[in-house]
This record gives structure tokens, C-alpha cells and sequence, in this order.
């Protein structure tokens, strides 16, 4: 092969690379989106193709969103179902409850927390790599919007409408909906912790005095 015809080569070759990365570069391009505490963030302007890490996290989180629950939520609430199963008898009382928390997910309007964690995916400041999601830098960003803004405030901007349109319309007041909701939350972990509580504390009472 003449010098020539290397440098020909060698050069289609870097010419295939640099169009595959500004290929890569418009696909994933990058936009202001808004300000919130006097710190800027940014997302990917099609947030429905993202970068694998990232676009798998956002996925997750929106399914959560649509759930109205976390998945830790629904694993806490089946290993409580399966104990209750597996009682000698099974309290049906106690299954009705467990089926009661559902019923109330499911007819939640939103679950607020949810919403900022699935924020915390899609949204990004100049400190992070945008195409890595870290779970324990995305708590400190949600904290961080509770601190410099009202619930109500920091939805009502307009790229977070964007990416859940249907909350402006289905919640009146942010703030109190969020308190209910937060409160709510507290009422449905604390009650599944204590289903099946009183029924081990007898079985181990008798236990003993056998």
C-alpha cells in the first residue's frame, strides 16, 4: 500500500469517527431548562432519549410516578403479604389492610416525592456528567429545591409542567397536597410495619408460657 493511499485511509477513517461523535453530539444535545436557588440546571433537549445510565433511571422513576408508589414501597408491602400468608390463621382482617394501602396508592393524585426524584433524574447541574445518574448527589438536589423553593413554586415552572403536564391541572395547592401527601406516606409505612406486629408478639407470648 502506498503513503498515499494510507493517508486516504486513515483519513476516511477519522472522517466516519468525527461524523459517528457529532452524530452522538446532536442526539444528545444539552439546554438550559431552569434556576432554581440561584443554581442553573440543565437537561437533554428530547428527554425521551437520554444516555443509557441516565434514560434507565428516569425510566424507573416514571414508572414510579405513574404507580403512585416506589418499588422499596411495593417490596416492603409483599414481604408484609407473604408473613400474613403464611400465619396459622391467616388474619383476613390484615389482608384487607395491606389491600386498603393499595387501593389508596392507586387513587392518589400524585406522589410529590416520586415527582422530584424522577426531577432529579432528568434535570442536572454543571457540577454532575450528564450521562451518569448518582442517586446520592439526586437526594441532595431534591433537598436543595426544598429549601430554596415552595412546592408550589418549583412545579409551577415551566420545563417541570412539561414533564408531568397533568399535575398543574389535577392539584390546586401544592403546598397543602404535599403536607397530606408527605403525611399519607408516613400513615401507609407506618401502618405496614405494624401489620402482623400483634399477632408475632402473641404467638411468641404463648410461646413462652408453653
Amino acid at each position: 500500500m502506498g503513503f498515499r493511499q494510507l493517508i486516504k485511509e486513515l483519513a476516511e477513517v477519522w472522517r466516519i469517527q468525527w461524523d459517528k461523535k457529532r452524530q452522538q453530539k446532536e442526539m444528545h444535545r444539552i439546554e438550559y431548562a431552569f434556576t432554581s436557588g440561584g443554581r442553573k440546571y440543565y437537561r437533554y433537549e428530547d428527554i425521551t432519549n437520554l444516555p443509557y445510565q441516565r434514560g434507565r433511571a428516569a425510566l424507573t422513576a416514571y414508572n414510579e410516578v405513574e404507580m403512585r408508589c416506589s418499588r422499596e414501597f411495593l417490596l416492603e408491602w409483599t414481604k408484609k403479604m407473604d408473613a400474613v400468608l403464611h400465619n396459622n390463621p391467616i388474619d383476613i382482617f390484615e389482608i384487607n389492610k395491606l389491600n386498603g394501602i393499595l387501593k389508596d396508592r392507586l387513587s392518589l393524585t400524585a406522589d410529590l416525592d416520586l415527582c422530584y426524584k424522577l426531577a432529579a433524574i432528568v434535570y442536572f447541574d454543571k457540577t454532575e456528567k450528564p450521562e451518569v445518574y448518582e442517586p446520592a448527589y439526586a437526594e441532595k438536589k431534591i433537598a436543595r429545591w426544598k429549601k430554596d423553593q415552595s412546592v408550589s413554586d418549583f412545579f409551577s415552572q415551566m420545563p417541570l409542567k412539561e414533564l408531568i403536564p397533568y399535575l398543574s391541572n389535577a392539584i390546586g395547592d401544592f403546598d397543602t397536597f404535599f403536607q397530606l401527601n408527605e403525611e399519607l406516606n408516613q400513615l401507609h409505612a407506618d401502618l405496614i410495619r405494624l401489620i402482623g406486629s400483634t399477632n408475632n408478639k402473641a404467638h411468641t407470648t404463648n410461646g413462652n408460657k408453653s
